[in-house]
């Protein structure tokens, strides 16, 4: 498992306390069964919501901290990519014979 999944499954929010549900209600008196397709699309109707917000708060954070981490060394990178365009743009004035500068 790498670094980041680590940081990942450590930020997702689990289940501490034992939630209290309402008694299901009896089968039907004529025996028909519960559709559970429908159930399903029910329940995910109703998660989706809660847990795409969820998920958007953990991405934003392990990504705010990834780029905080990242920062220096893009700063460090951009530095040298700067100077070394300037040297280079300098040399380049320098070695023009003056009648072209």
């Amino acid at each position: 498992m790498t670094a980041l999944s680590k940081k990942i499954m450590r930020s997702l929010p689990t289940l501490t306390e034992v939630v209290q549900t309402q008694q299901a209600p009896a089968a039907p008196a004529d025996g028909a069964l519960v559709d559970e397709e429908a159930l399903t699309q029910r329940v995910l109707q109703r998660l989706e919501l809660t847990l795409d917000e969820q998920v958007r708060q953990v991405v934003a954070a392990v990504l705010d901290e990834q780029m905080k981490e990242l920062a220096p060394r893009i700063r460090q990178r951009v530095d040298a990519a700067v100077r070394k365009a300037v040297t280079q743009a300098v040399a380049g004035e320098l070695k023009l014979p003056p009648a072209l500068r």
